[in-house]
C-alpha cells in the first residue's frame, strides 16, 4: 500500500509558479475553489494524492484542505505560518514581535486547526551572492520557546531555514522538519541526523531556472548555478549519511508548477547521484513522515487511489468494445 502513495512535502497553493501578484489576486476576496480544485486535480493525475502546503495569508490552504478530501487527497497546512515582524514572510503567514505577541497569535493560529506549525527563520537564498542570507530572525532561546508550545499541542514543526546557523538552531529547538537549509555544512547535516530531523532540500526551484535558462535571472544564472550545485553536493552527503530526506518540489514558487514540480524534484534529486528508485522511496516514506500520515489516512488514499485506476482502466476498456 505505502509504496503506492506519493507525497510532495513543501508546496504553495495560493500561488501558481508563473506570476506571484496575479495568483494572489485571484483569492483576494476569498480563497477561489475552483483554482484550488484545479490544481489538486493535477497532482492526483500525476499519482500525487498527499501535500503539505507552507501556509498563506489568504485561508487558500484551509480551503485545500477541505477540497483535498472531496477528491481523495490528505493535505496538510499550517494556515498561516508565522514570521517576525519587519522581517520576510508577510504572504505566508501573520508577524510576532516577540514570544508575547507570539502567544496571542498562537492562539488565533488553533482557532483554525492547524496540522502543523511553520516558522520563517530566515529570508530567502540570495541569488546575487553565494552563501548571502541574512541572519536568524529569532533567538534559539524563542525558536525553542515557539517549538515546545507547539508540541505541547500535538502539532509537528516545519521550519523555513538557510544558512548553517540558522538551520543549526531550528534542529537543536526540535524543529521537525528544515525546509530548503542552503549553505549546510557536515556539521548541520549530523545533527539532523542525531534528531531524526527531516530535510526538505527543494532542489527544484533553483534547479528550474538552471534548466530553462529562464530569460530573467540571466546575469545571476552563474551563481544560481553555483548554489544549486553547492546544495545538490549536501543532499548527496546527507543520503549517505543516512540523514532523512523528503521530497518538497516547492510548487508555485516561480518556475515550479503544481503536479509537474513533483517530478521536477525528483529529477533534481536523481542528478545528485541518487537513484530515482531511492528517491521515490524517500519520497514515500519521510514524506509519510513529514506529514505525520497515520495508517487510516494512508488507507483512505489508497483506497481513492484504487478507486481512480479503477475507473480509468474502466474507461480506457470502453475504447476496445
Amino acid at each position: 500500500m505505502i509504496k503506492n502513495i506519493l507525497v510532495d512535502a513543501h508546496v504553495h497553493l495560493a500561488l501558481d509558479g508563473i506570476a506571484f501578484q496575479e495568483a494572489r489576486l485571484q483569492h483576494k476576496d476569498n480563497p477561489n475553489p475552483t483554482i484550488i480544485t484545479n490544481f489538486l486535480r493535477k497532482y492526483k493525475k500525476m499519482g500525487i494524492c498527499a501535500l503539505r502546503d507552507g501556509g498563506d495569508n489568504l485561508n487558500v490552504s484551509l480551503l485545500a484542505r477541505e477540497l483535498a478530501l472531496e477528491e481523495g487527497m490528505i493535505l496538510r497546512t499550517p494556515g498561516f505560518a508565522i514570521y517576525k515582524q519587519g522581517c520576510y514572510g508577510s504572504f505566508l503567514g501573520k508577524p510576532v514581535a516577540d514570544m508575547a505577541d507570539f502567544k496571542n497569535v498562537f492562539k488565533k493560529l488553533l482557532a483554525s486547526n492547524p496540522d502543523h506549525l511553520k516558522i520563517l527563520l530566515t529570508g530567502l537564498v540570495d541569488f546575487n551572492q553565494f552563501g548571502k542570507v541574512d541572519g536568524s530572525h529569532f533567538s534559539y532561546d524563542e525558536m525553542y520557546y515557539m517549538i515546545q508550545t507547539a508540541k505541547d499541542q500535538d502539532l509537528p514543526v516545519m521550519v523555513h531555514t538557510n544558512s548553517a546557523e540558522a538551520v543549526g538552531i531550528a534542529v537543536k529547538a526540535g524543529a521537525n522538519t528544515v525546509e530548503h537549509g542552503y549553505f549546510l555544512t557536515e556539521n548541520e547535516l549530523q545533527l539532523m541526523l542525531e534528531h531524526d530531523t527531516i530535510w526538505i532540500p527543494t532542489l527544484a526551484p533553483l534547479g528550474n531556472l538552471i534548466t530553462s535558462k529562464d530569460s530573467r535571472f540571466t546575469d545571476q544564472l552563474p551563481n544560481i548555478a553555483r548554489i544549486y550545485d553547492a546544495q545538490k553536493a549536501q543532499v548527496k552527503k546527507a543520503f549517505e549519511l543516512g540523514v532523512k530526506i523528503a521530497v518538497g518540489s516547492d510548487a508555485g514558487s516561480y518556475g515550479v508548477s503544481h503536479g509537474k514540480g513533483f517530478y521536477d524534484e525528483v529529477d533534481h534529486m536523481v542528478m545528485t547521484g541518487i537513484s530515482k528508485h531511492a528517491v521515490l522511496e524517500l519520497a514515500t516514506a519521510n514524506g509519510i513522515g513529514a506529514l505525520n500520515l497515520n495508517n487510516k489516512e494512508l488507507d483512505y488514499i489508497f483506497q481513492a487511489k484504487k478507486s481512480i485506476e479503477l475507473r480509468n482502466y474502466d474507461e480506457d476498456s470502453s475504447d476496445l468494445l
